[in-house]
């Protein structure tokens, strides 16, 4: 008899783009973005913290959400057991990076996340965790709709219009994680339509072309359409890092053991 766990056959298969890039004017990648496709969790991290404290923070979360689900050895999870572990990973990078700010000296350490989970057995649902102002964004019948709520200033003011930020909360996030060890993460169900497309990013991305610009990029079905938004992004001015995950789920019979996993 086998101690192998039974294999994971999902009716639940993925068509992925990613791509991180420095941008125009930073000298620093401090984005990270992982994908467990195997599990259909798909994250971005935006970290901050100068020197080397933002790469790190925001590898950490990245870092620890794909060591918590490789560590299940491709056993079989429930949806509710994918979205619990999902939060709890987040949970745990926030001590460790408040932990390590301590030990740096480092104040103001720490990172977003914006986190999407895929039911691997029904297609129709989905769910969003996030924390900061990394977005996920859903593309169907040509409409761009924001499906997070950023926790900065500018969004708790009431402010929707980039243009019109002022300059003093421009940038400004109310909650972030390595700040507390108890990190609050917003969760929120997310139904899902065959067509869809999920568009997860850093405000690198937001910050410098329009929702109107993503959308018809995303409709032009090109090659990779994840480089074709951080190109815009730079062609903008760059000012960011600029992370950019686009997945769009479709029905399919295979082995999750054929799912690439990527951690950047």
């Amino acid at each position: 008899m086998s101690d192998q766990p039974p294999r994971m056959v999902n009716p639940v298969q993925f068509r992925i783009f990613s791509r991180t890039d420095v941008g125009k004017r930073r000298q620093r990648n401090e984005d990270s973005l992982g994908v467990i496709a195997r599990y259909g969790v798909f994250l971005v991290a935006d970290g901050m913290g100068g020197v080397d404290g933002g790469d790190f923070s925001s590898q950490q979360v990245v870092e620890q959400m794909s060591r918590t689900f490789r560590e299940r050895n491709g056993q079989e999870l429930e949806f509710s057991e994918v979205v619990d572990l999902a939060e709890q990973s987040i949970v745990e990078a926030s001590s460790i990076i408040k932990k390590e700010a301590e030990v740096r000296g480092i104040s103001g350490m720490g990172t977003t996340v914006v986190v999407i989970c895929f039911d691997m057995k029904d297609m129709s649902r989905a769910c969003v965790l996030h924390v900061g102002d990394s977005r996920l964004y859903r593309y169907r019948n040509r409409q761009l709709d924001a499906l997070t709520e950023d926790h900065s200033l500018a969004a708790e003011s009431g402010i929707k219009d980039t243009a019109m930020i002022p300059m003093f909360m421009a940038g400004v996030i109310t909650r972030a994680v390595g700040v507390r060890d108890d990190v609050m993460v917003d969760r929120a169900d997310v139904d899902v339509k065959a067509g869809d497309l999920f568009l997860l990013c850093s405000d690198g991305l937001y910050n410098m072309v329009p929702d109107a610009i993503m959308g018809d990029i995303l409709s032009f079905n090109s090659v990779d359409p994840a480089a074709d938004l951080v190109n815009k992004a730079n062609q903008a001015g760059g000012f960011d890092n600029i992370t950019v995950i686009i997945v769009e789920p479709k029905a399919g019979n295979g082995s999750a053991s054929e799912l690439d996993d990527t951690v950047m």
